[in-house]
């Protein structure tokens, strides 16, 4: 009979080591799938070589304009992953996107000049300096567009090419 019991214990022992193995395995397997599905980034500030480059550090779309050259797409990140884009364009003028904040544009300090709507999105026009650029939200992400030495005209011409891409 104590060899019954004792045979009894060591399978339990035995399914329990095998279930806290189970579990250990699935964690570990959970883990890696999160961090493949972004990519790390080896510095804060990384230049990148398309939209859809971007796409794999963000785990989102960033829109382009499509009539503009551009100079450079960066991905900005917090301790391990992206979670900013930015794409500057070769006339300087500069686009950011980043999901959860309220202004992703990086200039502080800046005067408010007005607010409009474009498309049912409300736009808020900002002035720093000789620096124009508009902030919205829309969904979860918040936008800004900067340009530097333009009229407001220009400004929201392009704001609107962005809006047009993003809904």
């Amino acid at each position: 009979m104590k060899d019954k019991i004792r045979l009894v214990g060591w399978i339990f022992i035995f399914v329990v080591c095998i279930g806290i193995l189970f579990l250990g395995i699935r964690f570990i397997m959970v883990k890696d799938q999160h961090t493949e599905e972004l990519m790390e980034l080896p510095n804060p500030l990384t230049e990148v070589k398309s939209a859809d480059e971007m796409r794999l550090y963000l785990g989102y779309n960033v829109p382009v304009i499509l009539d503009k050259d551009v100079d450079k797409y960066i991905v900005i990140g917090n301790d391990k992953y992206a979670n900013h884009g930015r794409i500057i364009y070769k006339d300087k003028s500069q686009f950011d996107i980043e999901k959860d904040i309220d202004d992703p544009s990086g200039i502080y300090g800046g005067v408010k000049a007005k607010e409009e709507s474009i498309s049912g999105i409300n736009i808020e026009l900002y002035t720093y300096e000789d620096t124009s650029y508009a902030i919205w939200k829309y969904n979860d992400y918040a936008y800004s567009y900067s340009m530097i030495n333009s009229d407001e005209n220009n400004l929201n011409i392009e704001v609107n090419k962005i809006i047009k891409i993003i809904r």
